[in-house]
């Protein structure tokens, strides 16, 4: 049994940590719905996103998931500096891994937005149905749906 089953099977979650001890994301498995929550928090550097979705894709694995639930509500400023890497290494293993849906509750911030309407346009190659949303209820009522359509 690795580390993160472990911290999964106490807790159902994981938090990351920046250098600072600013816990900048939580990745959450959510039994009931059997889908993956992750809420990202604050400014996010570029090396602190690679490794969050690193993870995320990481527990997709290990908890043989196909839907994920993507909280931006708190993020601060830009990070469009990522979007290459996501686009090029990231969206590809997550198609691999069986990644179906995605649902994306959008952050108040107008760079955040932006840098997701970035990823968005760029993103093209996915085997996944991604839909954004203004309100997590909102987010969490479509994969839902989706999921009792399957």
């Amino acid at each position: 049994m690795n580390n993160l089953q472990i911290i999964l099977e106490k807790t159902n979650s994981i938090e990351l940590k920046n250098e600072g001890g600013y816990v900048y994301l939580v990745i959450e498995v959510d039994k009931k719905n059997n889908w993956l929550h992750y809420k990202w928090r604050g400014f996010l550097l570029t090396e602190e996103l690679k490794i969050g979705y690193n993870k995320i894709l990481e527990v997709l694995e290990q908890e043989k998931l196909d839907t994920a639930l993507a909280d931006h509500a708190n993020i601060v400023g830009p990070w469009n500096e990522a979007n290459e890497w996501l686009v090029a290494e990231w969206t590809p293993r997550a198609n691999k891994l069986g990644l179906r849906n995605l649902a994306i509750n959008t952050a108040g911030d107008l760079f955040s937005n932006i840098s997701l309407e970035l990823f968005l346009i760029n993103n093209k190659n996915t085997n996944y149905t991604t839909q954004v949303f203004d309100t997590l209820e909102d987010a969490k009522n479509w994969l839902k749906k989706i999921k009792n359509a399957n």
